[in-house]
């Protein structure tokens, strides 16, 4: 659908003024203008307050993907629980600019979420209390995961008599679980994307040493290679 930008942008027309609707920008929503819109509709509307603190309100801290990421999941999640519905948005993959249809889709539900005059603060505690404060995985840390263990031992004897804190343990541990997920599928079709970029170049070295005007014994020499 090509006009999937414009919802979104005669919704937030309506709530303030800057950042500006822009096709170009909702076409494909870079996440500093997602941080924006964010932002300002939390001022306009008091929407997720307490969700984001200290330098989380800061665009120039999110130089780091997964610092993006994370920011990303939390709106998600909140935004899921208060409108009672499964959002397709993948914060990994709009950190990335791909499928910005569903990103519009996400931007529409937080609007929608903001203006329906819910009150967020447990919700909000909630889910702090289940995915901590700060990003689930740095990026300097990718390369020690190996050596450390995926998910931490839960010890049942001590929760058992407490469901409230095994559940949010346990949605602790799910979340863990997908932000390790997204960085081995990034980091897998980096892997692939080069390997196809090898064997181009491979196949172009052919085609030019199979050519007429390459010298017979330079062929030759190659293959001999």
């Amino acid at each position: 659908m090509a006009d999937f930008w414009k919802p979104t942008a005669d919704m937030y027309s309506a709530l303030f003024e800057k950042p500006k609707m822009s096709q170009k920008l909702l076409e494909k929503p870079p996440f500093k203008y997602i941080f924006d819109i964010i932002m300002e509709t939390s001022k306009q509307t008091g929407y997720a307050k307490g969700l984001y603190t200290g330098d989380e309100f800061d665009s120039n801290y999110y130089h780091l993907k997964d610092r993006k990421i994370f920011f990303l999941q939390k709106i998600i999640q909140l935004t899921s629980i208060i409108l009672d519905e499964e959002l397709q948005a993948q914060p990994i993959k709009i950190v990335a600019g791909l499928e910005p249809e569903k990103t519009n889709v996400l931007l529409q539900a937080i609007y929608r979420a903001a203006v329906s005059g819910k009150n967020t603060n447990s919700q909000v505690e909630q889910i702090l209390a289940a995915i901590g404060a700060g990003p689930i995985l740095q990026e300097k840390e990718f390369d020690q995961v190996q050596q450390t263990p995926i998910i931490q031992q839960v010890n049942i004897n001590s929760v058992y008599n407490n469901q409230t804190e095994l559940i949010k343990m346990i949605d602790k541990q799910k979340l863990h679980i997908q932000g390790l997920e997204q960085e081995l599928i990034q980091k897998n079709n980096i892997i692939v994307n080069q390997e196809q970029q090898i064997q181009a170049l491979k196949n172009q070295l052919q085609q030019i040493t199979n050519s007429d005007i390459f010298p017979l014994q330079f062929q030759q020499s190659i293959q001999n290679d």
